[in-house]
């Protein structure tokens, strides 16, 4: 998937719960402990709602995920879970998961790693 980011707001009120609720299920059974910890998880939110915007504005374009597509009685087949709204590893920003890799917020099994 292209990392792509032509819309740079950021998630404010409602939109910003949201999106940091689908953050927290997708590094669930973790969560920021540190406050290094803390500031990926946040930059992360900002860089998945900038990200998902971007990719409703290219939604001109044939999105990534379509597994085949035809002109005539137009017709177009998505890869299973593409389009979900649930965060997976197919859609979610690289750099986001560049990030909370990189902090420890994707390692199953190891919450409680900092005092």
């Amino acid at each position: 998937m292209m990392d792509r980011h032509t819309r740079k707001a950021s998630p404010e009120g409602d939109d910003l719960g949201l999106m940091q609720e689908r953050m927290y299920a997708y590094i669930f059974p973790n969560r920021p402990v540190t406050e290094d910890e803390q500031a990926a998880f946040d930059q992360a939110v900002i860089w998945q709602y900038q990200h998902d915007l971007s990719a409703l504005e290219a939604s001109g374009e044939i999105p990534s995920g379509v597994e085949s597509f035809r002109i005539g009685d137009f017709q177009m087949a998505f890869q299973d879970g593409i389009l979900d709204m649930e965060l997976n590893r197919r859609n979610i920003c690289p750099s986001v998961y560049g990030l909370l890799l990189r902090h420890g917020l994707l390692y199953r099994g190891v919450e409680g790693r900092c005092c």
